[in-house]
């Protein structure tokens, strides 16, 4: 999964576009390095956090508190309190549970050009 993507579903930011935003800026590290590459691949057993800055850590602050964390999705884990989340597995497209036909998507797309 995206970086952008996992900041989004640990609620560390309102949508994906913020998301990228707080990537893009620098205000996030990955294994204590900065990224700013808002598809950047985070692996299993990561940790996503914020730089110690006060100006990054009020950014996140304002979307972390009020998520719910029963909505928070089991391959995610999140310590409110440091500002922390941690990758604990990749999804596969099984577990997703859409019936999506993929050759019909290859096929729409295809016809666009």
């Amino acid at each position: 999964m995206c970086l952008d993507n996992i900041l989004f579903r640990l609620g560390m930011a309102s949508n994906i576009p913020g998301a990228r935003q707080l990537v893009n800026h620098r205000h996030l590290l990955v294994n204590g390095h900065i990224v700013n590459i808002p598809s950047f691949r985070c692996k299993p057993r990561d940790i996503i956090t914020t730089k110690h800055k006060q100006r990054s850590k009020g950014l996140v602050q304002n979307y972390i508190a009020p998520s719910d964390p029963g909505k928070l999705p089991k391959h995610l884990a999140i310590d409110t309190l440091e500002y922390k989340g941690l990758v604990n597995k990749i999804l596969n497209r099984k577990w997703v549970g859409l019936k999506i036909n993929e050759l019909l998507v290859v096929e729409y797309y295809s016809r666009q050009t």
